[in-house]
């Protein structure tokens, strides 16, 4: 099955916003498009469930968690200033930076896309940031 890139984008952001004891689950490219067919033209609805998922339905709880993640969380607090983009954009860690398809995500996501270059911009700051401390370390190693 050949994916857009739009499809690969989605699916990797998927797989980021899956929780640590689903994402075990092997998923394989028959799931992969069901899920795209279920996504985009509403087919296997009735396939869906909670308990004991697989592989198609692995797919459709991270979809359902970024969701939450976007909408939930992240959404409300921007709005009480109490998460801001640095912080959700990986700020804290170079460990919890997203990768780019999960930020064009976010971007288009939040706010019906209102932020998106907002986004983009800290998105750069948080990567410029880590890179600048990635070579201070480098060159005191060096030393």
């Amino acid at each position: 099955m050949k994916l857009t890139q739009g499809q690969l984008e989605d699916l990797e952001s998927i797989k980021y916003f899956l929780y640590a004891g689903i994402e075990k689950n092997s998923i394989t490219e028959k799931d992969i498009q069901m899920f795209f067919e279920y996504s985009e033209k509403g087919r296997h609805k009735e396939k869906i469930r909670d308990k004991n998922p697989d592989g198609f339905n692995t797919l459709c709880q991270g979809k359902r968690w970024r969701g939450i993640h976007i909408h939930e969380m992240y959404e409300p607090g921007i709005l009480e200033g109490t998460m801001p983009y640095w912080v959700i954009l990986g700020g804290l860690s170079p460990k919890e930076i997203p990768p780019k398809s999960v930020v064009n995500i976010l971007a288009k996501e939040m706010f019906k896309g209102a932020d998106k270059d907002i986004i983009h911009r800290v998105y750069q700051e948080v990567l410029d940031y880590w890179t600048w401390w990635r070579k201070l370390i480098f060159y005191l190693n060096s030393i």
